[in-house]
């Protein structure tokens, strides 16, 4: 009986101290609340530069544009910026894609910044748990910066228009992908809860479908025979190898902390919507994942336009109750500061500071 009595006592202590957590991030100013995201994601995110490829693939794709010379030439709003800058070295290329890191947060913070309060200090955190948002500091130097830019401007903007560029922007920085999340994010529409995002889903659609068929018309005139899809026999059995030996640490990278909102929406939600939800969320994006062999990376890109959408319903709508606000801030500020990123592992900078440091 005592142990009942514990057991009940240790959940309640938590459950205050969580509220406590959610009653002061709730009280923070808002730029106090993008300090603390960008620290945390600085200091728990590893950091890697796509150096191999933009030295043999990206910057002579930038060199021979406007003509497509292989199939990362379709994530074609990196080569025209860098053609319109004159990039030329790799340190051009590597500054160029951390200010345009330092754009993308910036925008997703100023749409965060204009939801209302309670809206804000959740959706800030829940972006922050995004494994898309880790992604961005484990591949500096690729095209993902821009598909992450277009994904929270197709799913945070407020009309219609500005979603449609959203979209566009997303598909410059990969046509397929986007694709396939625009297709998730009309699936989530299903759900009773979004049905008013349909317009916006099938936009999305249109505006990708179009760039992605402009891009095969580039290739054709091109000259080019090799496309993202014909890669995909290659790498498929990589990808299953992998999830099969690893499964807990593949599940846990597609979402991390991420997967607190997931669960709550799956159990918020109505019972006929659950299954729309979770195909938007977990089905559409674990399959591309699995196919294309690589991982999370591609997972977070992928369910991005859909996870916003969720949280920002969650917030706004769900977390009525202010009891239910704190506790639920409080949880996802608390996982956020102590569960591991998504996407970890030391990347090229950290091999380049043990090998100084080993010869120390």
């Amino acid at each position: 009986m005592s142990n009942g009595h514990e057991q009940v006592d240790l959940v309640g202590r938590v459950v205050a101290v969580l509220r406590r957590i959610g009653t002061f991030w709730l009280g923070r100013p808002y730029y106090q609340q993008v300090l603390f995201v960008l620290a945390i994601l600085l200091l728990k995110n590893a950091f890697d530069i796509e150096l191999k490829n933009i030295q043999e693939a990206y910057l002579p794709g930038v060199q021979e544009f406007p003509r497509a010379v292989g199939y990362f030439s379709g994530s074609y709003g990196q080569v025209v910026i860098a053609a319109a800058l004159g990039v030329t070295t790799t340190t051009q290329w590597v500054l160029l894609h951390v200010l345009l890191i330092i754009t993308a947060l910036t925008v997703s913070f100023w749409l965060i910044g204009r939801t209302g309060s309670t809206t804000r200090s959740f959706l800030i955190l829940a972006l922050a748990a995004a494994t898309a948002t880790s992604s961005l500091f484990v591949s500096i130097g690729k095209y993902d910066v821009i598909t992450y830019l277009g994904a929270v401007i197709l799913a945070l903007s407020r009309t219609l228009p500005a979603a449609t560029l959203g979209a566009l922007l997303m598909a410059s920085g990969n046509p397929e992908q986007s694709i396939i999340a625009s297709f998730a994010l009309l699936v989530l529409s299903f759900a009773s809860e979004f049905r008013d995002i349909r317009k916006r889903a099938v936009a999305a659609i249109l505006a990708t479908t179009l760039t992605w068929l402009s891009v095969q018309l580039w290739f054709n005139v091109s000259g080019m025979t090799v496309s993202r899809i014909d890669l995909l026999p290659e790498y498929l059995a990589e990808s299953l190898a992998r999830v099969i030996s690893y499964p807990g640490t593949a599940f846990w990278s597609w979402f991390g902390v991420g997967w607190l909102v997931v669960a709550l929406v799956a159990v918020s939600v109505h019972r006929n919507s659950r299954s729309w939800v979770l195909l938007s969320l977990l089905v559409i994006p674990a399959s591309v994942t699995v196919i294309t062999a690589d991982g999370a990376r591609v997972f977070g890109m992928v369910a991005l336009p859909s996870y916003l959408m969720c949280a920002r319903w969650l917030s706004s709508r769900c977390i009525s109750v202010v009891g239910n606000q704190q506790l639920v801030v409080g949880a996802l500020f608390a996982g956020l500061v102590l569960l591991p990123s998504g996407i970890t592992g030391p990347g090229w900078t950290f091999e380049q500071l043990f090998g100084v440091l080993a010869r120390w």
